[in-house]
């Protein structure tokens, strides 16, 4: 009779540590979106960045070749 206490125990922990998990998903899950969403736009930033830069050496290039 004393394991369908302890059964009875290890059934109520797994049922609200479901509970707990499943609230923290649905608090995490917008901050994780928020912070994917801000590292794709600091990512896009870095590539057009990184397109002007490259556009402005091939620029540089091509004026310092017609210099010499």
């Amino acid at each position: 009779m004393h394991y369908v206490k302890t059964l009875g125990a290890v059934a109520a922990t797994g049922a609200v540590s479901v509970l707990l998990l499943k609230l923290l998903l649905a608090a995490a899950s917008p901050i994780l979106g928020m912070l994917f969403g801000l590292l794709l736009t600091g990512l896009k930033i870095g590539l057009f960045v990184a397109a002007g830069f490259f556009l402005y050496r091939m620029i540089r290039r091509r004026r310092d070749e017609m210099a010499a």
